[in-house]
């Protein structure tokens, strides 16, 4: 007899089975006959859940930013930190880090780069942009309240930088180079410096 499961707890099983799989066979050589047979359920129940692997896809990129969004938050309602200090913290939080789960985070992202899946991609870009455009203006509106940072147009500056800056890092400009990548983030570094009115926002 079939083990009948909680929906959340088949669905959190099927969206591990199939991160596994993206990262062992790659995304486009996983089929839902792949996942199927690895979680051990009827194609049925794969689409009671799921209407496609994209759909798949996105549940698992999803989850991957739901904390990163919430370090954005925490950042911004931080009251032990400065403006300059939320800054460097919101930076940080946004970094590649060399950990074991890297290889896996980069997989979810070239998947997520294929042309088939631009769409997607535009929805998780809209989520997170939402989430650290509002944080990003809340640091920038404290900043002027603190005297250290001169921006006439808070949310609106937030809404350029954020946007600019998620959209490099999501580019094919953006990957596992990490030279280049550091690159990239000393230029962005003197764009928030100019942006903000503050010269010694990343003293070292």
């Amino acid at each position: 007899m079939r083990e009948v499961k909680e929906a959340e707890v088949r669905k959190a099983e099927i969206m591990d089975a199939a991160k596994i799989l993206f990262h062992n066979k790659g995304y486009l050589s996983t089929t839902t006959q792949d996942i199927i047979d690895e979680v051990g359920i009827s194609r049925g129940l794969l689409y009671y859940h799921f209407k496609s692997k994209e759909d798949i896809l996105f549940a698992i990129v999803e989850k991957h930013i739901g904390p990163l969004i919430a370090v954005f938050k925490s950042i911004a309602n931080d009251q032990t930190q400065s403006a300059k200090e939320k800054v460097n913290s919101f930076l940080d939080s946004t970094m590649i880090q060399e950990s074991s789960a890297m290889e896996e985070d980069y997989s979810l992202h070239e998947a997520i780069q294929l042309p088939e899946n631009t769409f997607m991609m535009d929805r998780i870009n809209h989520k997170l942009s939402l989430a650290m455009t509002s944080c990003f203006s809340e640091i920038i509106q404290q900043g002027n309240k603190e005297g250290v940072f001169n921006v006439k147009y808070p949310k609106e500056t937030a809404v350029y930088l954020m946007t600019g800056y998620l959209f490099v890092v999501n580019s094919r400009s953006f990957d596992r180079d990490i030279e280049k990548a550091m690159n990239y983030l000393k230029a962005f570094k003197i764009l928030l410096s100019t942006a903000l009115g503050s010269e010694d926002l990343f003293e070292e």
